[in-house]
């Protein structure tokens, strides 16, 4: 089953990719078909469901250049929304990117 996937607001991708974390672009196209071929938790990625805490938000993280980037989304039905792509940072940065990506779900 195919899924759609779309991002919220739509300046995330590329927009976010291209300011955090430039070198992910291809490694990121790759994981966002996977998603709209598998669905949200496609083979052979770290997929963690985050909870009530923070908003039942998903996340997937990627290793890139010995970096991480984590992408934030939800699935709904056959839709998959992103609301944050940004790189493993301090905890404070992790924790503005966590509720930058609530915010945009609600």
């Amino acid at each position: 089953m195919a899924h759609d996937v779309r991002q919220w607001p739509s300046s995330g991708y590329p927009g976010e990719i291209d300011s955090e974390c430039p070198e992910a672009r291809e490694t990121i196209d790759a994981l966002l078909l996977n998603l709209a071929r598998h669905g949200p938790s496609p083979e052979g990625y770290g997929v963690k469901t985050l909870g009530k805490k923070l908003g039942y938000l998903w996340q997937i993280n990627l290793r890139v250049e010995k970096r991480q980037v984590r992408i934030l989304y939800a699935p709904y039905g056959d839709e998959i929304v992103l609301f944050r792509i940004h790189k493993k940072g301090s905890p404070q940065e992790q924790q503005r990117a966590y509720e930058l990506a609530i915010k945009r779900k609600r």
